[in-house]
């Protein structure tokens, strides 16, 4: 390590007793290398005879939980030969974090060495938990109530009620959490009223336990992106689940429009 530190001309350390924090180079250099390392792994996993047929595939957490995984049978179901291994790594520098094969995103990040395949849009608008009782008497009924937010999403609640024309509508309370799977389960516990990607919620919503209160008011999000490296668009793993990806998508928006 010493030799490390007097080649790079920085120390990696504070050397405190027995005990060693990192230095804010240490910090960089160990999140380039863990990157760069996780990307080796992942190269090394798709050389070997088998890695054609497992998938590496990070998704959003409230994509994976609401969306994806309750569809994932069907697809196990028909490709019995592909693997699929789901994590929520994300990297706000990239769009597909290193040691991933694959990722599901939302919105286009504009990467020249990614294939971004849409597969689905998205809409937002105000969803509690039901059954509804009674209808709000109007939008601007929202001020008397809680707010549920998340951090992953900050834009959702402006950028509805922008659509709904009371852009400067303030909650009589708010309650923040950190991904919007939170702020969604918040909801269905009573907690308030979230800003609900109204495609993901479908199931809750048919189910009765999710009620949208303005469900003509719709603010457009960004759309659900399939993300890979475009040296890998001739995988056939790739390429199935990217087909798949679009199928069930294609459904899941005629489904709704119906």
């Amino acid at each position: 390590m010493l030799n490390l530190e007097r080649w790079l001309g920085a120390a990696l350390f504070d050397r405190r007793g027995r005990r060693l924090e990192p230095t804010v180079a240490g910090r960089v250099l160990a999140g380039e290398l863990r990157d760069a390392f996780d990307r080796m792994a992942g190269a090394v996993e798709r050389a070997r005879p088998e890695a054609g047929r497992k998938l590496v595939v990070s998704a959003p957490p409230t994509m994976t939980l609401h969306w994806l995984v309750p569809r994932l049978t069907g697809f196990l179901r028909q490709y019995p030969d592909i693997q699929i291994q789901l994590n929520n790594r994300r990297d706000r520098a990239h769009a597909l974090p290193g040691g991933v094969d694959a990722a599901i995103r939302r919105g286009r990040g504009g990467e020249p060495h990614l294939v971004e395949t849409p597969f689905m849009k998205e809409a937002v608008t105000p969803l509690r938990a039901g059954p509804l009782r009674r209808r709000p008497a109007s939008i601007d009924s929202l001020a008397r109530e809680t707010w549920l937010t998340a951090d992953m999403r900050p834009d959702d609640w402006q950028r509805w009620l922008a659509v709904a024309g009371v852009p400067h509508l303030q909650p009589r309370a708010s309650l923040g959490f950190d991904h919007t799977y939170l702020a969604v389960e918040a909801a269905l516990d009573g907690l308030g009223i979230v800003m609900g990607p109204r495609y993901l919620m479908q199931e809750e919503l048919e189910a009765g336990r999710l009620v949208a209160l303005f469900p003509e008011v719709l603010a457009p999000a960004d759309d659900y992106f399939f993300v890979h490296d475009k040296q890998r668009s001739a995988d056939p793993a790739i390429a199935t689940l990217r087909a798949w990806l679009q199928a069930e998508g294609q459904a899941h928006e005629a489904r709704i429009r119906a």
